[in-house]
């Protein structure tokens, strides 16, 4: 859900749920066009260098084993069950360029973490597990805010001048799903980073309770 002109994708994209609970292997694709491959089941080529590093740091935070892939088709970032995780590049450069207006780049590299720790909590929460099938996909969303705070400053990437942005990811803006109002979505964000410079567990308080208590003073300059 992972925020001019025609309608943009979203920041993150509903997480897409399929029947695949392990990580399974890229396939090549079976028209054999260069670089191509299929990873759970979704047409790919492999990521930047750039979005593979970013990826790899966050999953040195938690542990996990999240692939990350350039997708084929133009979508917003998006994570699929079976452990991937997917970007297309001009449908990011219009997402960041146009919808979100983003040409600080003091700011374009934190929002990166943010997209793509968003999608990585995706496959952490194991929101694509049959455990998971009853929690509403509004609260799932907001969990990966608050992940993408958390792991934020679990890395000391500075989220200073991200919400914003952020802000303009929510429901209000029309991207077509579920994924929380502006408020919410910033709270989300900053309860994630708080329960971590607190060194709390990241879900120590419910995600639907973080536009209703208090937040914490931004003492720190790489705060959002």
């Amino acid at each position: 859900s992972s925020a001019l002109a025609a309608p943009a994708p979203a920041v993150n994209r509903p997480a897409r749920s399929t029947p695949r609970t392990t990580a399974r292997p890229a396939l090549p694709a079976v028209d054999g066009a260069a670089n191509e491959m299929v990873a759970c089941g979704e047409r790919a080529v492999p990521a930047s260098d750039k979005i593979r590093r970013i990826v790899s740091q966050i999953n040195g935070t938690w542990g996990s084993n999240v692939q990350v892939y350039r997708s084929v088709a133009a979508e917003g970032p998006h994570s699929i069950g079976g452990g991937c995780i997917f970007y297309n590049p001009d449908a990011l450069a219009v997402l960041l360029g146009l919808r979100l207006n983003l040409t600080d780049p003091n700011v374009l590299t934190p929002m990166l973490y943010a997209i793509f720790a968003h999608e990585v909590g995706h496959e952490v929460h194991r929101d694509f597990d049959p455990s998971r099938a009853a929690v509403p996909n509004q609260i799932k969303e907001l969990e990966a805010d608050r992940f993408a705070g958390y792991t934020m400053k679990r890395l000391d990437v500075p989220a200073t001048g991200l919400s914003p942005y952020w802000s303009m990811t929510g429901d209000e803006f029309g991207i077509g799903a579920s994924h929380g109002s502006s408020a919410q979505r910033v709270a989300a964000f900053k309860e994630g980073w708080h329960e971590a410079e607190w060194n709390r567990a990241e879900n120590s308080m419910p995600v639907t309770a973080a536009t209703e208590q208090s937040i914490a003073p931004e003492d720190s300059a790489a705060a959002p």
